[in-house]
């Protein structure tokens, strides 16, 4: 909200009932358990109109990220951590976000050429990865539309059900469309079990 984002929606899922803070709105996803982001995001579709904000729900990140995000004039543009090195998990079925970009970070500040994506994957060679998505997309009006026409492509090609988010950005990608991309250095965390919920609440 102090980004000026005033109007949030929350898909819920699992134990919905939990999810009930006065100031948004909810829409459910009752087969949660069953398909996908994207199946979720669909749920949502009708506030994908104008610029808009897309984020995972279990996802805590500096506020200037965002605001970052909202300075690009890109019509996609998304948070991707440069130090994605530097993270860590001891479970070994951990799924990650990686992007692949037109060239990776720089210390060079001097060097403001615009990044783009040119893949996302859950499964990407070292060699390739550039950064990792944190879960955060801004969308102008124009954005707002490619979303939603290739979540279209999606539900007609009947791969609805298991679509991630990172599938249908990687496809708007390859349908030759721009995403912009806004390194980040750290700084984010995903609430994934108990000991993230502890470190979440140290994250200041």
């Amino acid at each position: 909200k102090k980004s000026g984002v005033g109007d949030v929606t929350v898909v819920r899922g699992y134990k919905k009932e939990q999810i009930n803070l006065p100031s948004i709105h909810h829409v459910d996803n009752d087969l949660f358990a069953s398909t996908g982001e994207v199946a979720s995001l669909v749920c949502a579709k009708e506030t994908l109109e104008g610029p808009c904000v897309i984020a995972y729900g279990d996802v805590l990140f500096r506020q200037y990220y965002l605001d970052q995000l909202f300075d690009s004039e890109a019509e996609i543009v998304i948070a991707a951590d440069a130090l994605w090195r530097d993270r860590k998990s001891s479970d070994p079925n951990w799924v990650r976000d990686f992007v692949s970009c037109t060239h990776s970070s720089s210390v060079d500040f001097l060097n403001d050429e615009p990044v783009y994506v040119t893949s996302m994957s859950h499964d990407m060679p070292d060699t390739e990865i550039d950064a990792e998505w944190i879960g955060l997309a801004r969308l102008s009006a124009a954005g707002s539309v490619v979303v939603r026409e290739t979540i279209d492509e999606i539900q007609k090609n009947g791969e609805l059900g298991s679509a991630g988010l990172v599938d249908l950005f990687d496809r708007i990608v390859q349908k030759g469309c721009k995403i912009a991309v806004v390194f980040v250095p750290g700084q984010w965390l995903d609430v994934d079990d108990a000991a993230d919920l502890i470190a979440a609440g140290r994250f200041l």
